[in-house]
């Protein structure tokens, strides 16, 4: 019976249960415009039942940015229904090409992209490097908030001027 109960207790509370850790090394280059994308966040998530952020850098002078992370989860086998497994993704909110508007600069859409499986590794310092290469913002088809965040009134991110 305690058996159990601890294995519905890790079910229950994966940020403080956990018995797999995996780790992530992504680069890249962005650009609005054939510009450097200059000074824009770029952040690593890992899905869950709610979506939790392993690390964010900012683009450098050059548009390049450079980051490696991990997180943990309770099991390395995937459990879509469940959110267990890896699935690390990119996101970045796409401000090129849009303009101030009332004092705001609101997002055109959300860039998403997947990190592939290969390149999720066990938590160790020699892990596969993920280089997205070079990528154009202005013309990439990105995504909008989900329908419960925009629920919750997030539906775009705007800044002020």
């Amino acid at each position: 019976m305690k058996k159990l109960f601890l294995i519905f207790l890790c079910l229950l509370a994966p940020n403080y249960c956990y018995a797999a850790c995996a780790s992530v090394h992504v680069k890249g280059q962005l650009m609005c415009r054939g510009r450097p994308y200059v000074g824009e966040m770029v952040q690593i998530w890992e899905p869950k039942i709610f979506d939790e952020m392993w690390s964010d850098q900012k683009t450098g002078v050059d548009g390049r940015f450079e980051m490696a992370t991990n997180g943990n989860d309770v099991t390395l086998v995937d459990i879509p229904l469940l959110n267990f497994g890896f699935k690390p993704y990119l996101w970045i909110n796409n401000f090129c090409g849009t303009e101030v508007m009332n004092g705001e600069r609101c997002t055109k859409n959300l860039v998403k992209i997947p990190i592939p499986e290969w390149y999720v590794n066990p938590c160790r310092p020699d892990v596969h490097i993920f280089d997205i290469g070079v990528f154009e913002m202005d013309t990439v088809k990105g995504e909008d908030y989900n329908w419960f965040e925009k629920f919750l009134g997030y539906g775009k991110h705007c800044r002020s001027y």
